[in-house]
This record gives structure tokens, sequence and C-alpha cells, in this order.
């Protein structure tokens, strides 16, 4: 790193280490003419000797450079010196989206929509111009954290000016070696047949399986293992795996996964549209929103009922039962206490059994629960970041810190900070960091909506709804048709 640094520092200023791509280091610099940020790609000094690969890094950035589209990572340059071959292209501040779903689970449905969307745009228009990716992955697409935008990269191994043409007239990489990354491969190009547009669909539909699950569809200690089960084994269902997804959208990834190229999608664009159509449900129902509007309007005074059964009526019917009072008193006591504790149930009873006369199922409240939820998350995320903020780890050491400084004080192990001052204040420090944590953290995550979905779509919520059900006529809401419904339902 320090010879590149010396080689590039009249154009580059070389700040760190950024990964791995392809045949080459990628590193983050600063451009001095222009003062920006680039990610400079540096061919491997021992591959540098070797003609055949140091043509096909070249061939990597001319291919990149003749591709101007808002979700491909765009090239700035390229250039040889002192024996580095390297090119510059734009920084992405973020993450790969391999790293976001590691360090935060699946996408929700519609966040994994969009980044589907943006990554098959680009692979339209990369097969519209006569390239086959070949090697699309979570590694490969980078998050734009100030945008939110997906991009595309490393078209390392992307075939320009394949000389077979595909079944559709798209580009067909010949028959040759399997060149790849095994989890993500078409059943053809881990054969080494041919490959056109629909490969990278194929592998698409991988990408968007794992974005959705966490998992992939195959699984297998050796990578000739998992080239096998792409050729020959059917892949698992979407919903068998992640059943929360919703079946049009799982649908259509299971059908990016099909064996025969000819059974996907014809053409990335299709799929794009399909996936869009797919995510963007229509609103809610007039009555299901407004069961969420009274359901917010709702937390104020259900905090304030708290409250007076905390320091009213509790503390009142434990006295009572305490004191030498009278059956009669203890009796009512009791009774004004369940009837406040009951108070919520009937309410949302009330409510539930409303929303069953209008026709609408818990199904419906828990899917505009989940999408307005979905919306939150990426809100606040982009507001205060995907994960907890430096801030509020500091504060969280802190309490600990606080926490454990009490401790060994009032145990007395160390005789210098066994003493009340210092007990009282490590205490009173812990219960202040803790109180700011908690605070900054329901701020970025909004636990009550979190809550609220987690309650309608469990047990709980569930027994509600069957309880309101009991007696209560609805008639079913008329079945929503589609547009996709009705192409794909047979004439």
């Amino acid at each position: 790193m320090h010879a590149l640094r010396e080689a590039l520092a009249g154009l580059y200023d070389i700040e760190a280490p950024l990964g791995r791509g392809g045949m080459g280091l990628v590193y983050l610099a600063r451009e001095r003419r222009l003062d920006r940020r680039v990610a400079v790609k540096v061919l491997d000094p021992e591959l540098a000797a070797d003609v055949e690969r140091r043509n096909q890094f070249l061939s990597e950035a001319r291919t990149i450079a003749s591709l101007t589209h808002p979700n491909i990572v765009p090239i700035f340059t390229v250039d040889e010196i002192d024996g580095f071959v390297f090119f510059a292209m734009a920084y992405v501040p973020g993450e790969t989206l391999f790293e976001r779903i590691t360090s935060a689970g699946p996408l929700p449905a519609d966040v994994a929509g969009r980044v589907i969307c943006d990554i098959g745009a680009a692979l339209d228009y990369a097969h519209a111009r006569g390239l086959v990716h070949r090697d699309v992955k979570p590694d490969n697409i980078l998050l734009d954290a100030v945008t939110g935008r997906a991009l595309l990269s490393d078209f390392g191994i992307a075939h320009a000016s394949p000389p077979v043409r595909g079944t559709l007239g798209r580009p067909a990489a010949p028959r040759g070696d399997v060149i790849g990354t095994a989890g993500f491969m078409s059943p053809e190009q881990a054969s080494g047949e041919n490959v056109d547009a629909r490969s990278d669909i194929y592998s698409l539909g991988v990408v968007a399986y794992y974005a959705l699950s966490g998992h992939l569809p195959f699984a297998a200690a050796r990578d000739e293992a998992l080239l096998s089960l792409h050729i020959n084994a059917p892949a698992p269902p979407l919903r068998s795996v992640a059943p929360r997804v919703p079946p049009r959208l799982a649908q259509l990834v299971d059908r990016c996964l099909a064996k025969e190229p000819w059974a996907r999608f014809p053409d990335a664009a299709a799929f794009v549209q399909a996936v869009t159509a797919a995510v963007s449900a229509p609103a809610a129902p007039l009555a299901v929103r407004a069961f969420l509007v009274r359901g917010t309007h709702l937390e104020a005074p259900a905090l304030i009922h708290a409250a007076l059964i905390g320091v009213g009526l509790l503390p009142a019917t434990v006295l009572v039962w305490s004191s030498p009072a009278d059956a009669f008193t203890r009796w009512i006591a009791t009774a004004a206490l369940a009837l406040a504790l009951a108070l919520p149930l009937v309410v949302q009873l009330v409510r539930v059994r409303r929303l069953l006369v209008s026709g609408h199922r818990r199904e419906d409240l828990v899917a505009a629960l989940a999408a307005r939820q979905g919306r939150r998350r990426e809100e606040l995320a982009f507001v205060y970041g995907p994960g907890p903020t430096s801030f509020e780890r500091i504060i969280t050491w802190l309490a600990r810190a606080a926490v454990l400084a009490a401790i060994v004080s009032v145990s007395g192990v160390l005789p210098v900070l066994a003493h009340p001052t210092i007990t009282l204040g490590a205490a009173a420090t812990a219960v202040v960091a803790s109180i700011v944590a908690r605070a900054r953290t329901e701020q970025r995550t909004d636990p009550i909506g979190e809550r609220s979905l987690r309650f309608w779509r469990g047990p709980l919520g569930q027994s509600l709804f069957y309880l309101a059900d009991r007696r209560t006529t609805q008639s079913p809401p008329p079945p929503i048709v589609t547009v996709l419904d009705r192409l794909e339902t047979p004439s």
C-alpha cells in the first residue's frame, strides 16, 4: 500500500482499503484535482504481469466506462503508473447489500422491492447494450446511504461483445469455463453453457430470495455440490422459508428461479414492472386507516389510564385489603380495579368488531400496519442511520460502566471506591445514562409502532379478533383484481 500511495501521489491520496473486487483491491482515495472521494480499483501486482488477466481488467474498465446509468457505479478514468494498473470510479458511501442483511437481517418487502427494481433497471440497461453481467450478487450491490439508491458494480466477468446470440436476441456469453459465484449462478451458467440476459435474471432472483429471507435457496459445503443443486434441484418456494413475504412478490421471485430460461421473465424490464406492481399495494381501506388513526389517538389516554391504575386504583385496593375494612368495601375496591383493567380490552373489542362489520379481517390490519412500519423504518434509518449512533454507543457503555462502579463500591472489593457518595453517584449516572440511551433508541426505532404490529400479528391480537367475531356477521369486500391478475387469467 505504501508503494501504491507513492505511485499515485500526484493524482490521488490513498486513504484506506475498502475491500476486494474481482481481480483487484479497492481503496478509498481523494482525487486531488477535483477534491472528491473516489474508489480506486488496482489490479493485483501478481496478475499485472499476466497479459490475459491484464487485458481482462482493462476490459472491465472499458465496459463500465461505456455505461451511464443512475444504478451503475460510474468509472472516471483508467491509467497505469509505475506498474500499477488501476481505474477510478465513483465512491458510494454506505454498505453492500450483503453487509446490510448480515447486520440487520432480511429486508422488508417494500425496501427489497426497490433494491430489486434498481438493480433490474441497471441490468436491463446493460443487456440492451450487449452486456451480460454474470456475477450479480449482494457483494456487488451497493446501497447509497445518501440517496437510498442501489447500484450495481463489478462488471469484471461481463461479456461485452460475445459472438453467440441468445434466443431472445440478447447477448449470450460463449460456452466455456464456469466463471462466477456458485451461490448465485444460473443452471446454464453453472453448466458452462451459453448464457443470455435471463441468466442475470436468475441471479437477481437469488439475490431477491436472499434479501427477503436471509437465506440462499441452496446450501452446500463445496462449490461443486452447490452448482449441482442449481442445475438439478428445484428451489424451495420463497414463502416456505419466509412466510411473511407478500404472496405476489414471492411468486415473482420463484419464477426467476425456474431451471429453464424460457420459464423466467423474458427480460429484466418485465421483472421490474412486475415487482413494482407487487410492492406498490393499493392504499389500505378507509375502515382500516380509521382503525390505525384512532389507535394513534388512543395512545395518550392509554398512558393516562395505566398511570391512574398504577398510582391510584392499585395502591388503593392493596390498602383496602391490608386494612380492617369490611367485605363490601373490599368487593367494591376489587370490582373497580377489575373494571379498570378490563376497560382497554372492551375498547379494543368494540374497535375490532366495528372493523369486522365493515368487512375486513385481521390480515388487512396486519398488512396495513406492516406497510406503515416499513415506511417508518425507512424514514428513521434515513434520519438517524440504520444502526445505533456513536452517541448511543457511548451512553450505553457509560451506563454499563456506572453500574459496574456501583457494584464494586457496594461490594467493597476496592476499598478506595467503597464510599456512599461514589455508590450514589454511580447509581445516579447509570439511571440517567440508561434513560437517555433508551430515549434515543426509541426515537430511532419507533417502539410503539413495532409493539402494535407484534400485538396484532401475535396470538393476543388473533384472540381479540376471534372474540369479536363470535357474534359478528360481516360481508367480505369484493376481491381486488389487479392488472397482473387479468393478464395471467387464461381466456
